[in-house]
């Protein structure tokens, strides 16, 4: 089994594009029209023309989650041409581009004076092109809609990512929650098995113990069978009762476990977006390979609310004839945004591909294939038909470890690579 690995720095740069998005692209496409109507001359228009789409360019590459140096171009390849349109093209809309940029530009930098530096550059250079391009000293105040325009920027940033961490923290407390009210039910549960054992086991062995010191004697007496039969069959009913008795305190001693069925809870309860896709006649588990597949599915949403925050998760279970198989996979980090910064202990996947393994099944996990984000795919055996011994069906699980909804999850890919977990 390979080493648990952390998403690197360019997984998590890959960008999801929303509607913001396509909103925004469609905006700066409607200016650029704009200016290349207001332009005089074939060639202009063209130059304009060429110089929109090096800025729609540059804001594409400005939005990645995670700055770079392609990032950069992106935001200084957006000024330069929305100041070359502001130059060149007085009439047209050339000072949205410029504008836009300002937006992205404080994500860029590290916060400091470096950041300030370059967001008062950026405005003293706006104003001062309004003031050249319309011959007016009141242009230079147009400086001041630029610098708070970043600012504004950067206060939705921090906010964001206060709400990131804020959902990941809550992902993180749910599941501690969930482990610890498991724990206080399992020692509920021996409390009350101990009680039995010493009332109620007790006093059973007890009675039997006296019921078959009254028969000896009746035997020895030569009591008639009136009086002796009814001594056998309530000492073979004490007998039962002390056997019975025991079953049930070994029952209350086991560790009750969750199943497929308790899936569905996970994703009604899970603080972001999680949405349950069952597909396929459901099988039947192992009482164990039920509570593997619970956890691994557990483990996967708290590491994407980890590392994907705000991201949709989808999770999907699949009953496939023989096997079970299970995927959740995430769409990436929103474009703008950065992981939560709530580090797991790295052990998580080795875990979860243990306890997997242990009932006969396998984990694989990496970037997803169909689209940005990260998916993590697990399989495990259904029982066949006919071996019922110690199986419960989906439907069953629930209600055997203590509670009843449904779930899914499906996982693929590699070995056993893949993000870390808690």
């Amino acid at each position: 089994m390979g080493p648990d690995v952390i998403r690197s720095a360019a997984d998590r740069g890959r960008r999801v594009f929303e509607r913001g998005d396509v909103i925004g692209a469609s905006a700066l496409v409607a200016c650029v029209v704009v200016s290349v109507i207001a332009a005089d001359g074939v060639a202009l228009k063209v130059v304009v023309a060429v110089l929109g789409l090096c800025a729609e360019l540059g804001m594409v590459l400005s939005g990645r989650a995670m700055p770079t140096p392609l990032t950069w171009f992106g935001v200084a390849l957006t000024i330069g041409t929305g100041f070359a349109i502001m130059a060149l093209v007085p009439e047209g809309l050339g000072e949205v581009p410029v504008l836009a940029a300002a937006a992205v530009l404080p994500m860029c930098v590290p916060a400091g004076p470096v950041r300030n530096a370059c967001v008062a550059l950026l405005a003293a250079g706006f104003g001062v092109a309004v003031m050249v391009i319309f011959g007016s000293v009141a242009g230079l105040l147009s400086a001041v809609g630029v610098w708070l325009l970043a600012d504004r920027s950067i206060e939705h940033a921090a906010l964001q990512a206060e709400r990131d961490r804020a959902v990941a923290l809550l992902a993180e407390v749910e599941a501690s929650r969930a482990s610890r009210q498991e724990a206080a039910a399992l020692e509920e549960r021996r409390r009350i098995a101990h009680e039995m054992h010493d009332v109620l086991a007790h006093s059973l062995a007890g009675l039997s113990m006296q019921l078959q010191a009254v028969r000896a004697v009746a035997r020895r007496d030569g009591a008639p069978a009136t009086l002796t039969g009814p001594l056998d069959s309530a000492a073979e009913l004490a007998r039962d009762g002390v056997q019975e008795a025991r079953a049930a305190v070994g029952a209350l001693r086991s560790v009750p476990l969750r199943g497929v069925a308790d899936v569905d809870g996970l994703t009604r309860g899970f603080p972001g977006e999680a949405r349950l896709r069952v597909s396929g006649r459901a099988g039947r588990l192992t009482p164990e390979a039920g509570h593997a597949v619970y956890r691994a599915v557990q483990e996967a949403m708290t590491n994407a609310a980890r590392y994907a925050t705000g991201s949709a998760i989808d999770v999907d279970l699949v009953w496939e004839g023989a096997e079970l198989r299970a995927v959740v996979r995430d769409h990436g980090l929103p474009a703008g945004r950065g992981p939560s910064g709530v580090q797991g202990s790295g052990t998580g996947l080795r875990g979860m591909a243990e306890r997997i393994e242990a009932v006969g099944g396998s984990v694989t996990a990496g970037p997803a294939p169909e689209g940005p984000g990260w998916r993590i795919a697990l399989r495990v055996p259904v029982v066949e038909e006919g071996s019922g011994a110690g199986v419960v069906t989906a439907s069953e699980d629930g209600a055997a470890a203590g509670g009843a909804v449904a779930g899914s999850t499906d996982i693929g890919g590699m070995t056993t690579d893949g993000k870390a977990g808690a």
